[in-house]
């Protein structure tokens, strides 16, 4: 089977890759030469790699030639000038769903793509109607994928907490301190092993057998996973202390102050460290019902206190395109 991935240099991109390259053909398309160098150094000629960009649609149809099935790792939940929360979100599902109909018209000959289905990363607590300007930009993503001629699976996630990611050392740096502040300390956080998040991507790959014709009768998959544990921030921070051994004072800071900071940021700066919108997917309660997915997925969670124990042993931190 041939996969093709979007945002293949991130974190989850390259620990999916990890799993999957050596009983599968694996694409991996990315932004920008320095981001393919990044994934070339690791497989060197066992994974294809692409420079692409993710909201051209004959880009993506020549590039992806002959792929069974696509995963859509892009996503952002900090936007700036040159890379928008539409750019990254409507814009690149759109292109994806123009993808196959240029596959199916007279650009690209019959036959020339195989992609039966498309799997996509998207965010717990999305909603069109939000006020969230990431939220609402992710919801409109996911109507627009649903919309695809090929069977979709969209998997939304909390924090994801994976060995050497950003989070994972955000965490190991805070409870290491005298003094910890954290982000409206009795906001609910249900993070997810960054494994258990590739176990989910690998089998809705190999969910159903894939048809012979290239194409099949749509359908669209919504499945809501987390973490077994939902708990405020201040009892995560304090869970992972007692991992590490330490014992910080954990400070709340109230969310209005934060939202104050980040405007004036936002009124200073081109590219500030913080934004609103940024702080408003951080603050989302997650508390969500797990066993649905699970049981659709046939996958067993990493507990939380094991989660930990795996992330906080580095402090490594990996970029993303």
């Amino acid at each position: 089977m041939k996969i093709a991935i979007t945002g293949a240099n991130g974190h989850l991109g390259m620990r999916l890759i990890d799993e999957i390259h050596q009983d599968h053909k694996v694409l991996a398309l990315v932004r920008s030469e320095s981001a393919a160098r990044s994934v070339r150094e690791v497989y060197a000629d066992s994974v294809s790699c692409l420079v692409v960009d993710y909201a051209d649609a004959k880009a993506l149809a020549a590039a992806t030639q002959g792929a069974n099935v696509l995963i859509h790792l892009v996503g952002i939940i900090k936007e700036s000038k040159s890379n928008t929360f539409y750019q990254a979100h409507e814009a690149t599902s759109q292109a994806l769903v123009d993808m196959l109909a240029l596959a199916d018209g007279e650009d690209m000959s019959p036959g020339e793509t195989g992609l039966q289905k498309i799997i996509y990363l998207s965010l717990l607590g999305i909603d069109r109607n939000s006020t969230n300007p990431c939220l609402a930009s992710r919801a409109m993503a996911e109507e627009i994928l649903a919309a695809a001629p090929v069977s979709v699976s969209i998997i939304r996630v909390p924090m994801v907490l994976g060995e050497g990611d950003y989070a994972s050392g955000a965490l190991a740096k805070r409870v290491r301190k005298g003094t910890c502040f954290v982000l409206r300390g009795d906001s609910l956080e249900q993070p997810i092993y960054a494994g258990d998040v590739v176990n989910a991507m690998i089998s809705r790959i190999s969910h159903d057998q894939l048809e012979t014709e290239p194409r099949r009768t749509p359908d669209c998959v919504k499945l809501d996973l987390a973490g077994e544990e939902s708990l405020t921030r201040k009892e995560l921070t304090l869970r992972a202390a007692a991992i590490t051994g330490t014992h910080p004072r954990v400070v709340s800071v109230p969310m209005f102050l934060m939202m104050m900071l980040a405007w004036v940021l936002e009124k200073t700066s081109s590219n500030p460290p913080v934004t609103r919108a940024m702080l408003g997917v951080l603050d989302h309660d997650d508390d969500v019902d797990i066993q649905p997915a699970l049981s659709e997925l046939g996958i067993t969670l990493t507990s939380l206190d094991e989660t930990l124990d795996k992330v906080l042993g580095t402090n490594d931190i990996k970029g993303t395109d």
